[in-house]
């Protein structure tokens, strides 16, 4: 009878303390949130002022996925060309202006017999890493490795033109007979036919020379693939080691051909986040980063304290859904049609304001011939879709779902989006996480990959770059196809083949644009956004500015050390997130 009246006693000193524990709890938790670090608003670290380059430091950069390989005769990625232009170089490169200029060559080459003849000067004491002197005899050597069959490097088209490489290629020859070596300096190239794009191929890390001996010895001990494992070049940074998808450590070169100061060591991370690489960039951890965050991007592009060390622009890529047109559904052009009608791009721009441009076609705006009135290019017309869809004999949509390829974060998210698009016209998508060297080894085999999202950045400035290696017949291979939605169109052949040696500009453009409406028409890929790039570094990081052909271009930073941590009180009129 009594626990009725103590019960009522205590109830208030039970709710004044509960009040009072909730009451201390939301001021400490005001505290911590007044007191919690915030994120930089402006660089943490500033540079020691120096004004002439200086070596030393070690520069550090990161990338979202994984490096393929270091051997340069299947660096057929931007991550692994990244990794490769520091270890490697060719005969001939790219300025910052987009203009060809002479690499290990001493000159750029001699040209005649209309345009089908090049010899070459080597330059003096260009060396490999392994200390021996770089010959002519070691460019024919390496040319011929890669144009092996055997081999089975992805490079091999863009040589093909060489007078006896597809001989060669196919077993039928010894040697390819269009390469000439004249003595240890000079060689000669003879091709079938001019082509225009002979020496953007030259520039390509395909071309980069090897150390025979180098080669060999590790082909015998432990197979081919140890070459892209153990790599030996002559670029401006030596290998020091690999730890498989965490990082790659490289040095300084000190006999490199063209000294200048350099940091004693790169570091390439691998898997990073775009969330996490961020944080670590405006943290000081990293030196660079590449194509941010969303909230880092649009806080950096309205941050004043970044502005001189930041810069953005349009790529030269072009990213889409590849339909592997050798299994059904998408054998079939109406239902390749269907899905490129069915996709609203509009999403992916809302989605990801000031970083995409919605794609139309398979050359990206900065291109010619790119048609932004193109009769044939892409875009969003659900009821032409659905027409398509009729048109293919699956009025109500598939049986099957189709299974989506995908590699990371970001394609999942897209992936998604477009799911309820497909899911209009009745194609049901599941999704299929693979890693991405898993990704590049298994689409490049026929009849394995349904459909995936896949994408291309220039290897050089030319519409052929888009159109031959990825939609011609000849790019098809038993692996490693470049090829990777497997379309063959004769008439598309056709026009690439009288496209690439023609001398006239107007001429050529106009076979391309025929080419460029063919492949929006026949659907093998449907295209989805062409990428705006946005480079940060840190402000004690020079020598850096976007490379207009080559993705992460980072073989001429220098560091201005010792950096110096700077209090963020002086950009306090500025906002962050």
């Amino acid at each position: 009878m009594r626990s009725t009246p103590r019960t009522e006693r205590r109830r208030p000193t039970r709710w004044m303390t509960g009040a009072a524990a909730l009451i201390a709890a939301a001021l400490l938790l005001g505290w911590v949130i007044a007191n919690f670090p915030r994120a930089p608003i402006g660089p943490r670290y500033v540079g020691a002022g120096h004004q002439t380059p200086r070596a030393g430091g070690t520069f550090i950069f990161a990338a979202g996925s994984n490096i393929h390989t270091l051997d340069p005769h299947f660096a057929y990625d931007t991550l692994s060309t990244a990794a490769c232009r520091l270890l490697y170089d060719g005969l001939l490169d790219y300025d910052y202006d987009g203009n060809m200029i002479p690499g290990l060559a001493a000159e750029l080459p001699k040209m005649s017999d209309g345009g089908r003849s090049f010899r070459f000067t080597l330059r003096n004491g260009i060396k490999f890493h392994n200390g021996r002197e770089i010959t002519a005899e070691d460019i024919s050597w390496s040319l011929h490795r890669l144009l092996s069959e055997r081999i089975g490097s992805p490079g091999y088209p863009f040589f093909k033109s060489i007078q006896g490489a597809p001989a060669y290629h196919r077993g039928e020859a010894d040697r390819v007979e269009g390469i000439v070596v004249l003595d240890e300096k000079t060689i000669e190239f003879h091709l079938d036919e001019a082509d225009q794009t002979f020496l953007n191929a030259l520039a390509m890390p395909f071309s980069y020379p090897l150390a025979k001996e180098h080669v060999e010895k590790l082909e015998q001990a432990e197979g081919r693939d140890a070459v892209g494992r153990h790599p030996v070049g002559s670029g401006p940074f030596t290998f020091s080691r690999w730890e498989r998808g965490v990082q790659v450590e490289f040095e300084r070169f000190e006999e490199y051909w063209a000294p200048q100061a350099r940091p004693d060591r790169m570091i390439f991370l691998e898997n990073i986040s775009s969330d996490v690489a961020s944080a670590r960039f405006r943290n000081g951890d990293l030196d660079v980063v590449y194509r941010p965050s969303k909230v880092t991007r649009l806080f950096l592009r309205a941050s004043e304290a970044w502005a001189p060390y930041r810069a953005e622009s349009p790529s030269a890529s072009v990213f889409a859904l590849g339909l592997n047109c050798e299994l059904p559904p998408f054998d079939d052009v109406h239902v390749r049609r269907a899905v490129a009608f069915a996709l609203d791009r509009s999403k992916l721009e809302r989605l990801d304001p000031g970083q995409v441009i919605a794609a139309t076609q398979i050359l990206p705006p900065m291109l010619a011939p790119h048609d932004p009135e193109l009769p044939t290019r892409q875009g969003f017309d659900l009821e032409r879709a659905k027409e398509e869809m009729r048109l293919a004999g699956f009025p109500d949509g598939l049986i099957e779902p189709v299974t989506l390829w995908v590699r990371g974060e970001g394609e999942v998210r897209a992936a998604q989006l477009f799911q309820q698009d497909l899911k209009a016209i009745g194609i049901e998508i599941e999704l299929k996480m693979v890693s991405f060297a898993t990704y590049l080894k298994e689409t490049g085999r026929p009849r394995v990959a349904q459909a995936a999202f896949t994408g291309w950045h220039q290897d050089f400035p030319d519409p052929s770059n888009f159109m031959d290696i990825l939609f011609h017949s000849r790019s098809i291979h038993p692996e490693n196809s470049e090829n990777r939605s497997f379309y063959r169109n004769p008439k598309l052949d056709a026009i690439l083949d009288r496209a690439r040696p023609e001398i006239d500009r107007e001429a050529r453009l106009a076979l391309y644009a025929q080419a460029n409406a063919i492949l929006a028409d026949e659907a093998p890929w449907a295209f989805l956004y062409y990428p705006i790039d946005m480079f940060a570094w840190q402000p004690y990081v020079k020598g850096f500015r976007p490379h207009p052909v080559w993705l992460n271009e980072y073989r001429n930073v220098w560091l201005d050390l010792p950096r110096e941590r700077v209090s963020q009180s002086i950009y306090e009129q500025e906002t962050g997130p």
